[in-house]
């Protein structure tokens, strides 16, 4: 019997620059345009440290059907898709 492999999308907090790119992507990949507002993604700013964070809804995104296109888009690696078994 093969075995399934459940996957989730791994923020890494520390790595995000801000630069938008995830919410780019993810709202291209759902609507064909680069439109933040469309994305399932919110850039978050911690108040005591000033660094952006993305939040990823869970009740919106689909992992692009297993080909998640924030975590090709972003450069600095700040969202990573992982297996549950590699945390």
């Amino acid at each position: 019997m093969a075995k399934t492999i459940r996957m989730r999308l791994r923020v890494i907090p520390e790595n995000c620059r801000g630069c938008l790119s995830c919410q780019l992507a993810c709202s291209f990949s759902r609507f064909k345009v680069f439109n933040p507002a469309k994305s399932c993604i919110r850039l978050m700013r911690d108040v005591e440290t000033e660094n952006t964070y993305p939040k990823i809804d869970p009740n919106c995104c689909n992992f692009c059907y297993g080909k998640p296109a924030c975590v090709e888009a972003c450069p600095y690696g700040a969202i990573l898709f992982v297996s549950v078994e590699e945390e």
